[in-house]
């Protein structure tokens, strides 16, 4: 499974438009790659329409292909992207999996960056989020919450009731972690941690076959490897490795073809 390997995507609003995030994976591709940007196509039913770019290996000897090609689309993620958002932009990379695009065909699509990285955000941050539940802070929180509560009803709680108040939902809090770790133990994992690490991976795994079975694909960048073309889990390309060299066509596929 290709996420077991650490991906890196871009964290949301770290480029200003879909623009400046073009040009930077571009500058970068462009390395390996022949880059032709703004590509025009058509639809089945002849409506016009164009894709961010279509690039080409320098080298495609090693491609199994004989004139490899792809189309990359490009996706500036905002942090309070919704679900509908995400998959509304598959939606439209499938719909250019069916386009002829001027001079190279149907083509293959693949999102940058991937739809499911809030997914793979999610998973970095388990920990992190475990580690803020049971910190100081969340104990400043809870006292914080009990003062607000008494205010909303005209009351001015001492500072021994806040503390004690506070301490309560503190431990309960540990109490609850404590319990979803035994439940995780019982279902075979180490800790809660880890259960819900696998449980977004398995959701992960899913969902990107589904795009590869759709002849959708992501271009991402993964720890030791660089920068990486995938398709239902599988390296096509990465910068560190270059080509597969799997007989892997880039060309859409007919119906529920593996290669």
């Amino acid at each position: 499974m290709r996420y077991k390997q650490k991906v890196l995507p871009p964290a949301p609003g770290t480029f200003a438009n879909e623009s400046e995030l073009a040009a930077f994976v571009l500058a970068k591709m462009d390395q390996w790659f022949h880059i032709e940007e703004q590509v025009q196509g058509r639809y089945w039913r002849g409506e016009q329409t164009r894709i961010d770019a279509v690039l080409k290996p320098r080298d495609p000897d090693p491609w199994f292909d004989k004139d490899p090609a792809f189309g990359v689309e490009f996706k500036n993620l905002a942090p309070n992207s919704s679900v509908s958002d995400r998959y509304g932009w598959v939606a439209q990379a499938v719909g250019y999996t069916h386009c002829e695009w001027e001079g190279y065909g149907r083509l293959g699509i693949f999102l940058c960056p991937s739809p499911l990285s809030p997914i793979l955000a999610r998973v970095e941050e388990i920990p992190v989020e475990r580690q803020r539940r049971i910190s100081p802070d969340m104990l400043e929180e809870e006292r914080q919450r009990v003062r607000e509560y008494g205010r909303r009803f005209g009351k001015e709680y001492s500072v021994e009731y806040v503390e004690r108040e506070a301490l309560l939902a503190h431990k309960r809090r540990l109490g609850e972690l404590t319990y979803e770790d035994f439940t995780a133990r019982a279902d075979g994992y180490t800790d809660a941690d880890a259960r819900q690490r696998e449980l977004d991976l398995r959701v992960a795994m899913e969902l990107t076959h589904l795009l590869g079975q759709l002849n959708v694909g992501e271009l991402m960048p993964y720890e030791g490897d660089g920068w990486m073309l995938t398709r239902s889990g599988d390296r096509l390309w990465s910068e560190r490795r270059g080509a597969s060299r799997i007989p892997y066509s880039l060309r859409p596929r007919i119906g529920s073809q593996r290669r």
